[in-house]
Order: structure tokens, then C-alpha cells, then sequence
């Protein structure tokens, strides 16, 4: 496109080349050549400064060169036939001799030397080319490499900030459920518990909540939630002296929940009431719904409320969803900008409420009936700190591949959970702010998959406004 070195005689073999074309006058900014255009002219530098550079269509600009006095440009095209490669404008006020193409053809035909010199000036540019692509190439993957001390970084710090904070939380939970308690609660096998049930020796009390006790809970037992105990406890000690029943009488607490938070948080409880024996089931511990006779009928769906904004704000990605089909719109680093913007609102705003109430949001954890006893604490501490890290790293544009991948991981294990949860008729809400929250159904399913979407799209396509490994990136690189 354009070369340096002509010798400022403009001697080129037997012609000069201020005897040929017309010499112009292209005031600072003026445009010479347009990227596209079909070729007529070549161009000499007589005096001034000219800006080489080539431009997308949505208006990202490559600088290739900056040419000054004794350079031409133009060749290229006339050479080829082929339209314009890139655009020239003065970068100050620039007089130029401007060559025609028959003008321009006739001088290479009389004149080898400037032949040979547009040739080994091309052969340069080619090599210099692939030099700087690659160069380009290895810079743009070593910046979109992940590494493990991204996931480490946001991970860690979470881990780091939900004990540190737990410490100093008026609301904190110990790390494990009954860790440092002295003393197990006893057992019973449901072949003895069955028999007690018959023979109408004990009392079986249901630890969970009442949304669960009224779907299903063994016949004749009562309800006393470990959620509410103390403000149901009086209730419960009235029930008692009205069947005749002192504290002596054994008491078989149940919660057949796959982390025992409730039976055994509950039986604990009713032994520093001072009941005498308080017994649990061992091994199999929702094994009763088939070896008891059960009451049950259709559960009803807990309270709910609004979301505020991001509740609204959760119906957004089910019409990105919608335009991540269109391909062009699908690959858009500006729609990836969005994303981030939206899944870092949404992910700051419910993990500020679970924070400050580790214990409500525990209990939430539990009602999906999917996490071992020993993680429900650990998993309800760190998980709201890692989703306000990484919606806090999508919003400031900071490792946000690594921070869409933790957020994409946690959609696909909350679409697990609220798939079991419908197929199981879990009668439980999100669990997203506190105690209350959307209710459980397909359509949760549905916003949840439009934010995993989101998440994908940003792994793939995000590259504007983002501090990463090779510094603030506010458009896409240039050459």
C-alpha cells in the first residue's frame, strides 16, 4: 500500500517523476484514498505527513504506518487491480504528486530499478505482516487464557471472606452443623420405631417445616418445626400434658432430609428442654414414608414475594436467550457487555441478602434435599461471596471469563436442584432472598437457563471494557 525511500530527485531509472501526474494540496485530515474504492492514482509524498489505516464497518480502526516526505503510496492496487486495501488522510497539511495509472504503468515499464523496489518493498510488508499477526495472535491468547489462579483467586477470596465475616456476623453459623457439640443423639432402627408406634409407646414428633409436615408426615404425629421451635415450644408442651404424656415418655423425632438438619437439630433442642429420651432413626432416616402409615395430601406452596429489581431484572435474560439464536447478535462483544452488566446486578443483589442471614439461607439449602449434612453451613457461606465476587468481577469487566464460568456452574447446579425439586413436589420457594421468594416451577427453570446462556455467551465473545492479563481493553485491539 505504501512504501518509503524514493529518492527526493524523484529520479526512478529514465523518467522523473515530478515530470509525471499533478502535484495537489490535501489540507490536515483530508481524505487521499478511501478503503474499497477502486484504484486511479498513485502517490508521492513531496512534503507533509500522511495516516495509513484500514476500518471495519463498525467503525474499529487498525493504524498500519504514518508515511512523510520521499514515501509514496497507492501501489498496491494499481499493481493488483484490486480495490483499495486501506484508507489514507493527512495528519498535517500534505503536497502530494499524484500519478495517474497509465502514467504509472509506463514508468515501471521504463524504469526496472523502481520495479525492483516496489517488489522487495512488498515482499517486506508481507514479512512484516505475518510478523505482526503473529505477534497479535499469541498476545490475544495469552489474554483469553484462563489459569487456575483465576478460579483460585475469586474461590479463595470467597472462602476467605465468608469465614472472616462469619466471625464478626451477629448472625453467624458454626462451619459444620453440631460441630463442637458434646455428646450424639441416640438412634432408633425403624424396625423398633415401628414397634413403638404400634404398641403406642412414644411420641413422633416432625422436625420440618409446615409446608412439608402438611404433604406428608406419619399419621397421628405432631408438628413442631426446628425453624420456630422456640415460639411453638409452649404449644407443643400443652399438647403433650393434654395426651397425658411426661417428659419420661420417649419422643422419636424424624425429618427425613438428606442432611439430618432437622431431626437432629431438633432432638438436641428437646433434650436441654429436659425430656428425658429423645431419639432419632438411624441409617435409613426417610425410610418411615414407606414403613409407617402416612398422611399426606397435595403440598401447598409457601408465601412468596416480589424481588425488587432483580426480580425484574430475571426476565431479561430469557429475551437475551431469544437473541443469542440470531448468529451476528450471538457473537457481539457488545451483547456480551450486556450480559455482563445484567448477570452481575442479579448476582450482587441476592448474594447481599443471603450474607447477612447465613443461618435463613442454610435452611433454604436444605430444602433441596440435595447436600450432605457436613456442607450445608460451608456451601451457605461461601456461595452468596462467590456470587457477589463474581457479579462484582462481571460489572468491572475483571477476569470475566473465569467469573462467567463460576456463575454458569452455579445456574447449572441451581437448574438441578429446581428440576429435582419439581419432579420430587418439593413444596419450597427460590430460596433466592431469605425465607421467601419466587415459587419453584418451570419458569424459574426457564430464567435461569436464559442467565446459563448469558454466561456462555460471555465466555466466548467477551472482549470490550474488560481489565484483564494485557491491561484495560476499552474497544477491540488494534494491529
Amino acid at each position: 500500500m505504501a512504501g518509503n525511500d524514493t529518492p527526493e530527485t524523484g529520479e526512478s531509472g529514465g523518467l522523473r517523476l515530478d515530470q509525471l501526474g499533478q502535484e495537489v494540496t490535501v489540507p490536515r485530515g483530508g481524505r487521499i484514498v478511501s478503503q474499497g474504492e477502486t484504484p486511479e492514482f498513485f502517490y508521492v509524498v513531496q512534503s507533509g505527513k500522511v495516516r495509513v489505516f484500514r476500518e471495519t464497518q463498525d467503525g474499529i480502526r487498525t493504524e498500519l504506518t504514518e508515511l512523510g516526505s520521499g514515501s509514496y503510496f497507492g501501489e498496491v492496487a494499481l499493481v493488483t487491480g484490486q480495490p483499495r486495501t486501506a484508507s489514507v488522510e493527512a495528519v498535517e497539511e500534505s503536497i502530494l504528486i499524484k500519478v495517474s495509472k497509465e502514467e504509472f504503468d509506463r514508468l515501471l515499464n521504463q524504469n526496472p530499478q523502481l520495479s525492483r523496489h516496489i517488489i522487495q518493498q512488498l515482499a517486506a510488508w508481507l514479512v512484516a505482516g505475518d510478523q505482526r499477526l503473529e505477534t497479535e495472535t499469541v498476545h490475544q491468547v495469552k489474554l483469553r487464557q484462563l489459569s487456575w489462579f483465576d478460579y483460585a483467586l475469586i474461590i479463595g477470596l470467597s472462602i476467605v471472606f465468608a469465614v472472616v465475616f462469619n466471625l464478626y456476623n451477629d448472625n453467624q453459623i458454626p462451619l459444620m452443623q453440631g460441630w463442637g457439640v458434646k455428646g450424639a443423639v441416640p438412634q432408633i432402627s425403624l424396625d423398633q420405631a415401628l414397634e413403638y408406634y404400634q404398641k403406642k409407646n412414644a411420641i413422633f414428633v416432625d422436625a420440618r417445616k409446615n409446608n412439608f409436615f402438611e404433604q406428608r408426615h406419619i399419621k397421628e404425629a405432631i408438628s413442631l418445626p426446628v425453624v420456630f421451635f422456640e415460639l411453638q415450644y409452649p404449644m407443643f408442651q400443652f399438647m403433650l400434658t393434654q395426651m397425658g404424656a411426661s417428659k419420661e415418655k420417649p419422643l422419636i423425632v424424624y425429618g427425613g432430609n438428606y442432611s439430618r438438619r432437622f431431626d437432629v437439630d431438633l432432638a438436641r433442642l428437646l433434650m436441654e428442654k429436659g425430656h428425658d429420651k429423645v431419639l432419632v432413626f438411624g441409617g435409613n432416616h426417610q425410610g418411615w414414608e414407606r414403613a409407617f402409615p402416612v398422611e399426606e395430601k397435595k403440598g401447598k406452596a409457601p408465601g412468596t414475594m416480589p424481588l425488587g429489581l432483580a426480580g425484574l431484572i430475571e426476565w431479561l435474560p430469557v429475551g437475551i436467550f431469544l437473541l443469542l439464536l440470531i448468529p451476528p447478535v450471538r457473537r457481539s462483544p457488545y451483547l456480551s457487555v450486556a450480559c455482563r452488566l445484567l448477570l452481575g446486578v442479579i448476582f450482587i443483589e441476592f448474594a447481599l441478602s443471603k450474607i447477612m442471614r447465613p443461618a435463613v439461607f442454610a435452611l433454604n439449602v436444605v430444602d433441596y434435599n440435595l447436600t450432605p449434612a457436613w456442607g450445608v453451613n460451608l456451601w451457605s457461606l461461601a456461595l452468596p461471596w462467590a456470587e457477589l465476587l463474581g457479579g462484582l468481577f462481571l460489572v468491572l469487566g475483571i477476569r470475566t471469563r473465569a467469573a462467567a464460568t463460576i456463575i454458569g456452574g452455579m445456574n447449572i447446579i441451581f437448574i438441578i436442584g429446581l428440576v429435582n425439586a419439581i419432579f420430587l413436589g418439593l413444596p419450597i420457594n427460590c430460596g433466592c432472598v431469605g425465607e421467601v421468594g419466587e415459587p419453584v416451577n418451570w419458569w424459574k427453570v426457564l430464567k435461569n437457563t436464559g442467565m446459563l446462556f448469558m454466561a456462555i455467551q460471555i465466555f466466548f465473545y467477551d472482549r470490550l471494557f474488560v481489565l484483564d492479563r494485557g491491561g484495560f481493553i476499552w474497544r477491540a485491539r488494534s494491529i
